[in-house]
């Protein structure tokens, strides 16, 4: 181990000298490290605008679809033998009775003492539907009740008819119960069971559900009847009370009606208008906060929940002006449909000068109330024309995808590029331990030999003063 005091025969502070030099040498690895921690923080800024881009996407892609515009409410009066569910529904109101509930056809058989032991005997058992038998041979291997329902299920994908027993609680409990698979299955049972037939009786019907709107008949396989309004599902569940009608009235459904009501919820569309609205001011903001000294930021800065917004480390970054002028292109969008209404301002959200939006609430709601379907057809469009939503939700996609948009792009140049820089430090640094440990061969070099003339030096001046002395003698 050896140890150096530097400077001792120079009088100079080499460690000092040897330190600055190096900071000198270094400058090359310090502008790179420099330019990979505003590398760094452009990709966070990009990341941060990404998150703001996406909040605004949510918010349009809730009104991109006709049936996301087009919110209803729906009613229905009284004790109503239904219930109503609505999507995409038109407004209107119809008067709906219920004469009947779909049900299936149940057939029983007589009742046996077991329904493992084999008491059916041999023969055959024939289902009969739409003019198909289907034939099933009954032997020593399927002759008691549980042996025979499942040979029935088995054909049950052809015949539509499926098979259980039913323990009734009497002195011959255990009966065949054979069900149709919907209410437009009938069918008919033979069998040569020998040496007793099986007796079965059927103990309810098929029948299709049967219901009145407006005093035309509907019907329908199951209790759910979907179509009959446009966009409406009525889900039955009992039976209209019957209506006394007089003679003098056509002749009409005499059972009383229960009035069904659909509504635009303009409510539920002005919410997400105003989500909208708050969406496209917060991307317009984060953009704007990049010109703060020049009155740009709108967010407040006492709001205990705001974030750092990064947008001046993009000031002027061309990727993000693009952005801006695509939103606005967008928004601008003159939306030609049947509807009446073709820009957003008649919706009452305009553009104020910042860029940011601005929205009348007293135009905004008399457009709902007055011309709902024109704002539908406006924000949703109609056939193959765009909807200003649909307009937007189709850039934003592009801007934000994961792989090929304006963030995804980002990173991967990033990624390249801090690479290459943290190649570049690790092929400098050894060259700078040389350096330095070079500079410091010399600076001890150059020490030594001060060190060595000192020493002469000294030795010069004690034998002149010897021979000084000696004249002086």
């Amino acid at each position: 181990m050896s140890i150096t005091f530097s400077g001792l025969a120079t009088g100079l502070d080499t460690d000092k000298i040897l330190t600055q030099l190096m900071e000198i040498e270094r400058n090359p690895i310090t502008r790179l490290e420099t330019k990979k921690k505003n590398e760094t923080a452009r990709l966070e800024a990009y990341a941060q605008f990404k998150t703001t881009l996406d909040g605004l996407k949510t918010a349009v892609s809730d009104m991109t679809l006709t049936s996301q515009v087009r919110s209803n409410t729906v009613s229905v009066s009284g004790s109503a033998p239904f219930t109503a569910t609505s999507a995409n529904a038109n407004s209107g109101s119809y008067n709906v009775s219920v004469k009947q509930l779909a049900q299936v056809q149940k057939t029983s058989s007589a009742g046996y003492t077991s329904q493992t032991d084999a008491l059916l005997g041999n023969g055959t058992f024939t289902l009969s539907k739409g003019g198909t038998d289907t034939v099933i041979t009954v032997d020593s291997t399927n002759n008691s009740l549980l042996g025979l329902a499942a040979a029935i299920n088995e054909q049950s994908a052809t015949t539509g008819i499926k098979a259980a027993i039913i323990n009734d609680g009497s002195a011959t409990p255990y009966r065949l119960a054979l069900t149709g698979v919907d209410s437009g299955t009938t069918f008919t049972t033979t069998n040569t069971l020998a040496p007793t037939a099986m007796v079965t009786t059927t103990t309810q019907a098929a029948q299709q559900a049967e219901a009145y709107i407006d005093g035309i008949k509907v019907v329908s396989n199951s209790n759910t009847i979907s179509g009959a309004i446009s966009g409406v599902t009525l889900n039955l569940n009992g039976v209209s009370e019957a209506a006394v009608v007089p003679v003098t009235v056509p002749p009409t459904p005499p059972y009383k009606t229960s009035l069904l009501e659909i509504k635009s919820d303009t409510g539920a569309l002005k919410e997400k208008l105003t989500n909208f609205v708050s969406s496209y001011n917060k991307t317009m903001d984060w953009i704007l906060s990049g010109y703060a000294e020049f009155g740009g930021a709108t967010v407040p800065d006492d709001d205990p929940d705001t974030v750092d917004l990064l947008g001046s480390v993009l000031r002027g970054d061309s990727s993000i002006s693009s952005v801006k002028r695509g939103l606005q292109s967008a928004l601008s969008s003159v939306i030609n449909t049947s509807g009446s209404m073709k820009l957003l301002s008649e919706l009452g959200i305009t553009t104020q000068l910042n860029g940011t939006l601005s929205q009348n609430n007293v135009k905004m709601d008399a457009a709902l109330a007055d011309n709902f379907e024109g704002v539908v057809k406006l924000l949703a469009g109609e056939d193959s024309t765009d909807g200003v939503m649909k307009k937007f939700n189709s850039y934003l996609l592009t801007v934000t995808s994961g792989t090929t948009g304006l963030y995804a792009t980002k990173k991967a140049n990033y990624s390249l590029s801090a690479k290459r820089i943290d190649d570049q430090i690790l092929n400098m640094e050894p060259r700078m331990v040389k350096k330095e440990a070079r500079l410091r061969a010399q600076y001890t070099a150059m020490e030594n030999i001060v060190s060595g003339l000192n020493a002469q030096g000294s030795f010069l001046t004690q034998q002149m003063d010897m021979l000084s002395n000696m004249l002086k003698g």
